[in-house]
């Protein structure tokens, strides 16, 4: 069965259950292991149908907000993760970062041309060719504060 690999992608406000940037966890068939970071289990709570997803091959990746925590009073504090295979995780990972620059307006059309190719490679189950094509997206984004 296919590890799934999680890590923060983004994270607003502060976790409550203590998630960084660089937190890692494994999800092995049903066992969660935690490589860095903690296991929260609202957050798990939301992941089980994107993992069982990757686990069946019909997807490498996802991104997916765990549902934010009430616990606190004030402003929102959310995780955005980022699901992938072991076998696509770095192209998970190049993706989610150019999917971030996308929505904080630094696409340009040369950018969305390799995002839109990386795609299509990733539906192919070419992936090595795919993480060029993101990287390649990821070079033609506009400059920050421009």
């Amino acid at each position: 069965m296919t590890r799934v690999l999680v890590s923060p992608s983004r994270i607003f406000g502060v976790c409550p259950a203590g998630h960084q940037m660089g937190d890692e966890i494994v999800i092995e068939g049903t066992v969660v292991q935690a490589i860095k970071g903690p296991i929260c289990y609202v957050a798990m709570s939301a992941f089980t149908d994107q993992v069982t997803q990757i686990q069946r091959g019909e997807r490498v990746t996802s991104h997916l907000s765990c549902p934010g925590c009430c616990f606190d009073a004030g402003p929102e504090n959310r995780v955005v993760f980022i699901l992938g295979s072991q076998e696509a995780w770095s192209l998970a990972r190049k993706f989610s970062a150019y999917n971030w620059a996308r929505l904080d307006g630094r696409a340009t059309e040369a950018s969305a041309y390799y995002c839109d190719l990386c795609w299509q490679l990733t539906q192919a189950g070419k992936y090595a060719e795919a993480e060029q094509a993101i990287g390649q997206a990821i070079k033609h984004l506009q400059p920050v504060g421009q």
